[in-house]
């Protein structure tokens, strides 16, 4: 009866240490599956890192460029702008220039045109005296 029993607690140990045998095969398998999960991971992490730096040399071109933009913007557009407002100003300056010597002119022919009226007039006035006599 003993040996019955010790058997029956051996049989158990022997069921005991195989599933503990495929538990422990079944852990080596889920932790190699981690390290080629942590693996991949790791090239991942390094690819971003990698398109992270890319990214900020990127960032940094271009706030160079927009800088330099700005500049060019300051530097010139702004003297072109400043400039092209003053040519305007010195062409309307010379249309008010125009204006009023158009202004005098007209007033000259205004009085040339009375004079030549009145002259008109006067000879006018000698013709019939003249053919009166």
């Amino acid at each position: 009866m003993e040996e019955e029993k010790i058997l029956f607690l051996l049989e158990r140990i022997s069921d005991n240490i195989g599933n503990l045998n495929e538990a422990i095969t079944d852990l080596k398998s889920e932790v190699y599956t981690v390290k080629e999960e942590m693996t991949n991971l790791k090239s991942e992490v390094y690819t971003v890192k990698e398109e992270m730096t890319n990214l900020k040399s990127e960032i940094h071109t271009t706030k160079e460029e927009i800088r330099k933009l700005g500049t060019k913007i300051d530097n010139e557009v702004t003297d072109k702008i400043r400039a092209l407002f003053d040519d305007r100003q010195i062409v309307h300056e010379k249309i008010d220039e125009i204006n009023e010597k158009i202004d005098r002119v007209q007033i000259d022919v205004n009085n040339m045109v009375i004079k030549t009226l009145y002259h008109d007039n006067k000879i006018l006035e000698l013709g019939q005296k003249l053919s009166n006599r």
